[in-house]
């Protein structure tokens, strides 16, 4: 599933297909990931350049002027790809936004769980959907109540939604392998000192994804051995699947313990 480290990338590929461009057209070739209708988008969007874009978590807002914000979310499988506009269509495009100059825009989506629709006001939009401010806007006081509200295991605490939008189930790993704490603690028992460092590994990963591809990720990142029996690329130690309140997740035992 898309995570915020890929919207991020999203939003600056959509920045760089769409300046100096005006979207000519909307083409939907499957209804079923609209949330408005096509003749509405289609309203809003043709004629009309991008003035502004916004991520707030896993979600994509596009500003069009004084019109509606065009929203994007990814679901499981989806992302945006740009290709010009004599290009055959990568399979399972679903909506295509054609541009000036021979360009389109295209949302690509598998499984058909993302959402492409039209908000007012990305604020309201935020609020009515109960997102919980953006990963990376939080400062360490911020983590730190997060951390002190819950009454949860850290990776399920991580991956709500509505207490810190962003992150899913592959960077929460990620940043806690990193981090050196154990998914399965509870996260309002996180010392000063392990909420410091979950911030700045929060940072640091997220950060280092939206710069690279995943080919390119450090050879130290667990997110190359997600499997169970895999050997950590810390310590060599066998990698763990767990679950956590319902969350299946990896970890390395020996050195994501107190103490490690």
């Amino acid at each position: 599933m898309p995570e915020l480290p890929d919207v991020e990338v999203f939003r600056r590929r959509l920045v760089e297909a769409t300046t100096d461009r005006r979207i000519e057209g909307v083409d939907v070739l499957d209804g079923d990931v609209l949330a408005t209708t096509s003749a509405e988008l289609d309203r809003a969007l043709a004629g009309s350049r991008v003035t502004g874009t916004r991520r707030h978590g896993k979600q994509l807002y596009v500003g069009l002027g004084d019109g509606p914000r065009l929203r994007l979310h990814f679901g499981m499988t989806g992302h945006l790809a740009t290709g010009a506009a004599d290009e055959e269509l990568p399979r399972h495009t679903r909506v295509v936004l054609a541009l000036s100059q021979g360009r389109r825009l295209l949302l690509v989506d598998q499984r058909k769980l993302g959402e492409v629709g039209l908000v007012g006001c990305v604020d309201d939009d935020v609020v009515q959907r109960g997102l919980g401010p953006d990963a990376l806007d939080l400062d360490l006081a911020g983590l730190r109540a997060v951390l002190a509200r819950s009454r949860g295991a850290l990776k399920p605490t991580l991956m709500d939604q509505g207490r810190m939008a962003g992150l899913g189930n592959i960077y929460s790993d990620e940043v806690l392998f990193q981090a050196r704490l154990d998914p399965r603690a509870p996260a309002a028992e996180v010392s000063r000192g392990e909420a410091r460092r979950l911030h700045r590994q929060l940072r640091r990963v997220i950060e280092r994804a939206v710069a690279g591809e995943v080919r390119d990720f450090p050879r130290g990142w667990l997110l190359h051995r997600r499997d169970d029996g895999a050997r950590c690329p810390r310590c060599g130690g066998p990698v763990e699947r767990f679950t956590a309140a319902g969350r299946h997740g990896f970890r390395c035992p020996a050195c994501q313990s107190r103490g490690a």
